[in-house]
């Protein structure tokens, strides 16, 4: 399986989230749009207080002018003199900003002001004119025998507001309009580069690690590139070192498991050989013997020259089966059959040191003793310890050595540690029996280390897990 294939399976197992919320673009599109209504509606709560203010004062200028000079005017009439105060009102036409109207003394309306001509049909609208027009008052000019009615009228100078307040805003409108139009097409060139990086990210989140990113523009913007880069280039070099290890891990489980079948097929054949030499070469022998016994009897053999020649055909038949016989437990270790490791451990100590009585072998065991142990663990246990007995007093010079069995976080734990010559004992060419010992520790996913022992030895010691069965 390649990279890109166990990229596409985790992305096909974890697929991307589905984010929410508003993008970065948007966000600044919205705070620049509240920002305009902001400031439009600024510009239209400025713009109406303006002309509130201007309005009431045009009102109260231009009523207080019209009310002093009626009232001078109506002095000069006397009471018989009210069509020639009609005649006058006519001509003076519309005073601005007021409606005049005379009454006589019964209230019969003499005269009203005709309406104005300026911007005539038009109005402003009833909301804006409810929000700029002043309180309108009344001025009564009494006279001898009739009275002068003066009535604010704003109406006017609220359309001029209405009209200003319309050019002000459509004007403003249209800056505003151009002037988000410009900001949105700058933020959609300055997010640009985020957007091309979240891009990439939904890319490696997917299971392209192969995807880099362009020289993007702007410091912040070509930071962040050259940071991404970097990034996917670590995830990609992490994934490929991931995939290798996974494919080392396999080529390791597949040797792991070729070495225990191989070690399995070699103790079928050792205990094959074992069998062959014991029941075929073991019969042969005792054959032989019994034939040169027979013949040491003969009363032809006896006192000739026979005599001695079958006498050395049975000793070199006892020899060679004594020989077979200490061959066969090492080719197939009977005791594991029905003594278990520690048992089988301690019968070869003491037939290896009767056999080399140079070298005084010891063996320690933990006080719980040993769990149960399937046998191929125990079988790969017995052979570690063999070969190191083997070059004990083969190799090392050694005069003393100690064998160490126990039990430690569920691992099977052997030491071997002698006084011999240290690790030179190790140091020759075709030493096999470290590279079979290393295998055997290799195939049930433990270890095997050579170091120093407190007595200047050498000391081997080896981890095995519990846990491994170790059976094929």
């Amino acid at each position: 399986m390649n990279t890109d294939a166990a990229t596409a399976d985790t992305a096909a197992q974890h697929p991307p989230a589905r984010t929410t919320g508003m993008s970065l673009r948007l966000k600044i599109n919205l705070i620049f749009s509240g920002l305009t209504v902001l400031i439009f509606a600024v510009l239209i709560a400025v713009e109406i207080a303006g002309t509130r203010a201007s309005v009431r004062e045009e009102m109260e200028a231009s009523s207080r002018i019209a009310t002093q000079l009626l009232g001078r005017i109506s002095h000069f009439y006397a009471r018989d003199m009210m069509p020639e105060l009609v005649e006058f009102l006519r001509d003076t036409g519309r005073v601005r900003a007021n409606d005049i109207r005379l009454y006589d003394t019964e209230g019969n309306l003499l005269y009203e002001s005709p309406p104005s001509l300026y911007k005539a049909g038009r109005d402003a609208p009833s909301w804006y004119a409810s929000l700029v027009r002043p309180p309108l008052t009344e001025r009564v000019i009494p006279l001898d025998d009739a009275k002068l009615v003066l009535t604010a009228n704003p109406t006017r100078a609220i359309l001029d507001g209405w009209d200003n307040l319309y050019d002000i805003l459509f004007s403003q409108f249209l800056l505003l309009l151009l002037a988000d139009l410009v900001v949105f097409w700058l933020v959609g060139i300055w997010v640009a580069p985020l957007e091309r990086i979240q891009r990439g990210l939904r890319e490696i989140e997917q299971g392209d690690h192969h995807v880099r990113l362009p020289p993007l523009e702007g410091k912040e913007a070509g930071e962040m590139g050259r940071a991404f880069n970097r990034m996917a280039q670590a995830v990609e070099d992490n994934i490929q070192v991931r995939q290798a290890s996974a494919e080392a891990q396999a080529r390791l489980d597949a040797q792991r498991e070729f070495t225990m079948l191989l070690h399995a097929r070699i103790e079928e054949e050792r205990a094959a050989i074992a069998r062959e030499l014991h029941d075929e070469l073991g019969q042969s022998l005792t054959a032989i013997r019994s034939i040169a016994k027979s013949m040491m009897q003969h009363p032809d053999v006896v006192g000739g020259p026979l005599e001695r020649h079958a006498t050395m055909l049975f000793d070199t038949a006892g020899m060679t089966s004594d020989a077979m016989r200490r061959l066969i437990p090492r080719l197939r270790p009977i005791q594991l059959e029905g003594m278990g490791l520690i048992d089988a451990v301690r019968d070869l100590l003491t037939e290896t040191q009767q056999n080399h009585a140079e070298v005084r072998f010891e063996l320690s065991v933990a006080q719980e003793g040993l769990p149960p142990l399937n046998d191929q663990l125990e079988l790969s246990a017995y052979r570690i310890v063999q070969e190191a007995v083997t070059n004990v007093v083969r190799h090392s010079g050694a005069t003393r050595a100690v064998v160490v069995i126990g039990v430690e976080n569920q691992l099977l734990k052997i030491t071997i540690a002698d006084n011999g010559k240290g690790a030179e004992s190790l140091k020759r060419e075709g030493h096999y029996g470290v590279r079979g010992m290393q295998e055997r520790a290799a195939a049930f996913g433990g270890d095997i280390a050579f170091g120093s022992s407190a007595e200047g030895g050498l000391a081997v010691r080896v981890s095995l897990p519990l846990s491994q069965t170790g059976e094929v």
